[in-house]
């Protein structure tokens, strides 16, 4: 239980159950798709910061000198289900195979908040800014 809780405070990915947001404009979901791909900042309420790359099926976070590779599943125009493909970081690798699930909320030109519930119930909130694009 305390690596769950670890999991869900220090990184961010948590299950999220909410139904889409009804004050959600039309617009902010179309801005949804522009945070499919690219190179994001990842700032959690937790105290969590990492880098990420997003392609269209997984996405790549880098911390210290540990990685998470994640399968990433498009739910919806602003929700994804992320499972933990591999990882070198010791404390997460009884997680592979895990999945959570991820809502975007306060949709900006730059980035989005995150509205994030792991399996254990816990809720957290992370804010993700895209800062660049995937160089193909």
């Amino acid at each position: 239980m305390k690596y769950i809780l670890f999991f869900v405070y220090n990184f961010g990915f948590v299950l999220s159950i909410y139904a889409a947001n009804p004050n959600q404009t039309k617009s902010e979901l179309t801005q949804c798709s522009y945070f499919r791909t690219g190179i994001f900042e990842n700032v959690c309420k937790s105290g969590h910061t990492s880098k990420f790359k997003r392609y269209s099926n997984y996405q790549i976070q880098e911390y210290n000198s540990m990685f998470l590779k994640e399968k990433i599943v498009w739910t919806g125009p602003c929700s994804y289900k992320v499972t933990l493909l591999e990882t070198n970081d010791p404390e997460m690798i009884d997680y592979v195979g895990n999945s959570i699930k991820v809502k975007m909320v306060k949709i900006e030109k730059s980035g989005y908040q995150t509205i994030e519930e792991g399996s254990s119930g816990n809720i957290s909130t992370c804010r993700e800014t895209k800062v660049g694009e995937i160089q193909k």
